[in-house]
Order: structure tokens, then sequence, then C-alpha cells
């Protein structure tokens, strides 16, 4: 008997001491940025009715947030647009590279009705590995394009707001 109560006690104070250890939580940021970027596109199709083209682009994020994620960060994108009925719509991959190597990809879709890019992350390296959120973006300026048509040229900035969260 005597030892079965000093077993519960020890177990009891185990459990106790056992809520006290912090639980390793994943680290939540918010992203509040801007990039400035270059478009180049590749017709597939190009007609009044119906436009098919690719599209390569870089450039290069700006933070708006005071935690800075994503400053002086670079972008390539890749990605197809489609052209039908007078609404657009787009998809692609984006890797973006930190100022020490390490990036993330994220797969994005968008469309011309809401105007909005929603993207989220695939793949990320060293800190970012296994890397979750959601962003989404719209173009706030759009220059007058560089080059015509069918290697359409475009600068535009766009404004982008979400989260990341990296896990602990």
């Amino acid at each position: 008997m005597f030892y079965r109560r000093n077993w519960i006690a020890v177990i009891a104070v185990i459990l106790g001491l056992v809520m006290f250890i912090p639980v390793a939580q994943a680290q939540r940021q918010e992203i509040e940025a801007r990039y400035c970027s270059v478009q180049v596109y590749n017709s597939l199709h190009y007609s009044p009715e119906v436009g098919i083209t690719s599209y390569d682009q870089k450039g290069i994020w700006q933070s708006t947030h005071e935690n800075k994620l994503l400053d002086n960060w670079t972008l390539q994108v890749v990605g197809v647009t489609k052209r039908m009925h007078g609404k657009m719509s787009w998809n692609g991959f984006s890797k973006e590279v930190a100022p020490d190597g390490e990036f993330i990809i994220w797969e994005f879709s968008g469309n011309s009705e809401s105007g909005i890019t929603t993207a989220k992350p695939i793949y990320g390296t060293g800190k970012w590995k296994d890397v979750k959120g959601e962003r989404k973006s719209q173009a706030f300026t759009t220059a007058k394009p560089i080059a015509p048509i069918p290697n359409l040229t475009v600068a535009t900035c766009t404004k982008a707001t979400g989260w990341i969260e990296l896990p602990k």
C-alpha cells in the first residue's frame, strides 16, 4: 500500500511538471510588402477572341511591415495567361530568394474579375523548409509596354499581404 501511494504521488508530480513544459508552436509572421518587376510575354496564340501566353517575370521585394519579411528578396516567376471572352486568368510558380540564398517556391493563380492573385508556398529551403501560408497580391501600377506583341514586355508594381508560418 505504501509503495502504491508513492507511485501515485510520483506520477502526479510528473504530470504536473509536464503541464508546464512549453509546447513547440509554429511561428507565424505577417507579410506586407510590394514588389516591382518586369514581365516578358511569349504568345502561343494572340487574336481578338483568344490569347494564350507564357511569361517570365523578374523583380525585387520591398517590405512595408516592421518585421521586414521579404525585404530585398528577389523573385522569378514563370506563368501562363489565358484571355477568352474578355476575361483573363493566370497561374504559375514563383521562386523568391532571400539575401542569404535560402528561398521559397510559391504556386499561384488569379483572374481579371477580382484582379487578385492568391499564392501558397509549396517548397522552402533552410529555415523556410515546410513553410505554410497564403498571400494575396494585386498590381497597383503598370507602365506602358516596353516592347509590343508578340513578345510583350511590361513593368508593374504589386502590393502583397498575407502570412507565413514556420514550423518550430
